[in-house]
């Protein structure tokens, strides 16, 4: 599980059909959804890494508070970068 996707370290790969965009130390936006109760909804297939962890999040999944993936804290990130 991720401590943080704010880390420099940590990769963000969002995949959209066959392309995949890397973004290092911020969380794409673009790949998720802010709810009405706060949660974080993931609106396309995104490939998060973190050394040698990895998890792919599909469309659909729930991003609630202390929601970690490959060592990062998705929540936070989300909370810290989209507005």
């Amino acid at each position: 599980m991720i401590k943080t996707l704010i880390v420099p370290a940590v990769l963000v790969s969002s995949i959209v059909a066959s392309s995949v965009v890397q973004v290092s130390g911020k969380a794409p936006c673009d790949s998720f959804q802010r709810l009405t109760d706060g949660k974080w909804k993931v609106v396309k297939l995104i490939k998060i890494e973190n050394g040698q962890a990895s998890v792919m999040l599909s469309a659909g999944t729930i991003i609630a508070p202390g929601t970690h993936a490959a060592g990062a804290d998705i929540y936070a990130a989300l909370q810290k970068t989209c507005h």
